[in-house]
């Protein structure tokens, strides 16, 4: 496992993070940087205040995915589960299981906890910062502009992560829905099944729109595969 440096604690759970998320950061100010209004600070003539704005965002960012971490972990501890830590890194971050909770609708709540935190934090910014802002974001303080990207973003990785796909949460959701009605590992292959589906048609969308559909499409299809990799060989001897 990458090297990872603790930072704090929170509700009892070690919190660090990975040393990818410090090549990660840099890249996401840079990101924020070179996007024109209403994404990013480009339109800043100061250098100063459009990086400073820039790294804030990106910071803020992933405050937001531990939040949406702590979410899962506020409910894996009330239903009896506990964590070993949550680390933050390349892609976003994960609360990392010491023990964990099987009754299909303790799980589905465990799940479903991170994406609602999710939304409700892009409702949330979205609505103060269109009524806290009385002028365009073009026009108005920059401040304004951090709060209306945080928001969308926000919004949009909370439904996007409802997508029943692993590794996105709707795909867990999907899998303890179907774990009511037959045993974990056939859950698991057909809620992988449904991910692969997707990814295949997400692909296909990649080649004639954005080749980063098809990343994303390569990156959904092969972590459906080693999810069910993962649990046939736990459950194999079952």
């Amino acid at each position: 496992m990458n090297k990872a440096y603790r930072i704090g604690k929170i509700i009892g759970i070690p919190i660090k993070i990975d040393i990818s998320f410090l090549i990660v950061l840099p890249l996401f100010a840079w990101f924020f940087s070179s996007q024109t209004q209403p994404f990013g600070f480009a339109g800043i003539q100061s250098e100063i205040i459009k990086y400073t704005l820039s790294l804030l965002t990106a910071i803020l960012l992933f405050v937001s995915v531990l939040v949406h971490e702590l979410a899962h972990s506020y409910f894996t501890l009330r239903f009896g589960g506990s964590i070993k830590e949550i680390r933050l890194h390349l892609l976003g971050g994960a609360a990392v299981m010491k023990q964990e909770v099987h009754e299909p609708l303790k799980v589905i709540t465990i799940v479903a906890a991170g994406p609602v935190s999710s939304i409700m934090m892009g409702v949330l910014l979205l609505f103060l910062g269109s009524t806290l802002n009385p002028v365009s974001l073009k026009d108005g303080n920059s401040l304004f502009l951090v709060v209306f990207i945080l928001g969308y973003v926000n919004l949009f990785l909370g439904i996007f992560n409802l997508v029943p796909a692993f590794p996105m949460d709707g795909g867990r959701i999907l899998r303890a829905f179907l774990s009511i009605h037959m045993d974990y590992v056939k859950a698991t292959e057909k809620a992988v099944l449904i991910g692969k589906i997707f990814a295949v048609l997400i692909g296909i969308l990649g080649l004639f729109i954005d080749i980063w559909l098809l990343l994303i499409a390569l990156y959904i299809y092969g972590n459906a595969s080693r999810e069910e990799q993962l649990v046939k060989m736990i459950y194999r001897r079952y």
